[in-house]
């Protein structure tokens, strides 16, 4: 539901068939950062009663939704990565009589009729494909509306069509012998006819299904085996509301993909993670060069430099914020962090803790190791569920008030979706989704923070009071890794293992 008052003019919006969870928790995301009035209604469908029909169904391509005029219909679609497109409607029905009926009844149509106004006619079915005689045939029909203005192909500025949605069923046996797909309304799959005027952006912004294009990993100059697609960094992007103004912070930064994504939509970014490497790519640009590398060389191939304010290295449990300088420094916190299937999670430190050493080590010429170019800290295993806390931690000191906080848990499809929540008193859970992997799949996690807390102290870790001496990333029986991943390999037997005599032996 929106805020404000009940919106007059009723839209299609017409979504893209992939990740469908997240098509909803997006749409409002960019309605609430447009500042955007909006109603879902319900959505008839052929055979439900409209006392039945449902509102905001993500099961089903097209969706009912009261708005307050073509304006918000174009900001929206320059905003959603989800949305194809959006259609002011003007008739829906069950059948194509049914259709002209309420058609000639509204005549939402006339003011489009006069000669100055130029036109073309799209017919779209969903799950299904019709000839082109047919849609000639479905245009023609229309004949009565009777425009004067001559048809244009590109550029007209009346696109009015016709949108048919079929369920996803087999196809009919036609008793005529006729193909089913042009059976029409007389098709049993057939679910609803939507007859309407598609809304057309002439403001020249990149609407934000095209940056889906822009930012393909294909296309990217550096990328890791870990990098985010582009479809889903918009959309995290689009739930932690970026813009102009905003400055965006990603403790696991790792080769950029959220960066690119906020400062796309105007933010300012800035991008830390333990591993230097992944920062600044392999290839380093020699001391005093200029040529760009890692992430600064995607950031140069968007034309993003100037928003991706800087990256640095370091550990989020050991972060070098001050405390006086952190409170309400960053709008959004938007990260991927490892969970251990693709990468695991690591935090500085020695795996056996008692070798730990508090003193800086001094090389043979004098230098210390830790200042030395190619140097990288001991690292240790971190586990999903320390992760997680952390991070809560961490994003409640850093962000302002009502600032969001964004990222991905991994999660057992057979797990209660409640339980699987992490929670945290200073936030406010704002949306969940699902991307399904089969077996198991990841959470994407919007979380608001509360405005009625008070000042909070500088990120510390807080559990390393419980660690063991040693560490090890399988600790615990509920971890992720080891639930997706029960069995770990077996070791051969003795009598599997050859010599390297017995080798030679058999190859010669």
């Amino acid at each position: 539901m929106a805020d404000g008052g009940r919106p007059e003019r009723l839209y299609v919006l017409h979504f893209a068939q992939s990740h469908l969870d997240f098509r909803l928790a997006e749409f409002q995301a960019a309605a609430e950062y447009i500042g955007a009035a909006y109603q879902l209604e319900p959505t008839p469908a052929r055979g439900v009663a409209s006392e039945h029909a449902v509102a905001g169904d993500v099961s089903r391509p097209f969706m009912l939704c009261r708005l307050a005029d073509d304006e918000a219909a174009v900001r929206l679609l320059q905003r959603c990565s989800c949305l194809r497109a959006v259609w002011e409607l003007w008739a829906t029905a069950d059948t194509y009589a049914e259709l002209h009926e309420r058609n000639r009844a509204t005549r939402h149509y006339a003011r489009f009729i006069p000669a100055h106004y130029s036109w073309k006619a799209l017919i779209q079915s969903f799950n299904i494909s019709i000839s082109d005689a047919r849609r000639l045939r479905i245009i023609n029909e229309f004949s009565y509306m009777a425009f004067q203005g001559p048809t244009r192909m590109r550029g007209a500025d009346l696109t009015w069509g016709v949108l048919e949605e079929y369920a996803r069923a087999r196809q009919p046996a036609s008793e005529s012998g006729e193909d089913a797909a042009e059976l029409g309304d007389q098709d049993p799959r057939l679910v609803q006819l939507f007859l309407g005027r598609k809304i057309k952006d002439r403001s020249g912004v990149v609407p934000a299904r095209d940056l889906i294009d822009k930012l393909n990993l294909k296309k990217r100059r550096y990328i890791g085996n870990t990098s985010m697609e582009s479809e889903m960094s918009i959309v995290m992007a689009n739930m932690a509301l970026s813009g102009p103004s905003k400055l965006v912070h990603d403790p696991f930064a790792g080769t950029g993909s959220m960066l690119y994504a906020c400062c796309m939509f105007g933010a300012y970014a800035f991008g830390s993670d333990i591993d230097g490497r992944m920062l600044r790519g392999k290839n380093a640009a020699p001391a005093g060069g200029q040529r760009a590398t890692g992430v600064a060389l995607s950031a140069e191939q968007y034309g993003l430099r100037g928003r991706i304010l800087d990256c640095a290295t370091f550990d989020m449990t050991r972060a070098p914020w001050r405390s006086s300088a952190i409170d309400g420094m960053v709008d959004a916190i938007v990260t991927d962090p490892p969970y251990g299937v693709r990468a695991g999670a690591k935090r500085l430190g020695k795996r056996d803790t008692a070798q730990q050493r508090d003193e800086p080590f001094v090389m043979p010429d004098g230098r210390l190791a830790h200042q030395l170019p190619d140097y990288v800290p001991p690292t240790r295993p971190y586990r999903l569920s320390e992760l997680v806390h952390d991070l809560l931690n961490y994003a409640s000191a850093l962000l302002k008030p009502r600032g969001r906080l964004v990222f991905w848990i991994p999660t057992m499809n057979e797990d209660n979706a409640e339980t699987s929540i992490p929670s945290h008193p200073h936030f406010a859970l704002v949306a969940h989704s699902l991307q399904d992997f089969g077996k198991w799949g990841r959470r994407l996690i919007t979380l608001k923070k509360r405005t009625d807390t008070l000042h909070i102290p500088a990120p510390q870790r807080t559990t390393s009071e419980s660690e063991p001496t040693r560490a090890r990333a399988s600790d615990g029986e509920l971890e992720f890794r080891n639930r997706v991943r029960p069995h770990p390999r077996r070791p051969r037997s003795p009598a599997a293992v050859r010599t390297t005599a017995q080798v030679a032996a058999i190859v010669t």
